[in-house]
């Protein structure tokens, strides 16, 4: 599972312990589950956009 997690970062060009750093901080600062899809990798242009 973490291999497949670093993989998909790796293939969208995102840095994977950044981007779970952010997507943790987005989760813990009350990002609607309505909108999980936003917390995926793919759809992010910069890998810290998640930490603003």
């Amino acid at each position: 599972m973490l291999a497949s997690f670093v993989a998909t970062c790796k293939l969208s060009g995102v840095n994977p312990v950044d981007y779970l750093a952010a997507t943790l901080r987005a989760i813990l600062n009350g990002h609607p589950r309505s909108r999980i899809e936003d917390l995926r990798p793919w759809p992010q242009t910069q890998p810290s956009s998640l930490a603003e």
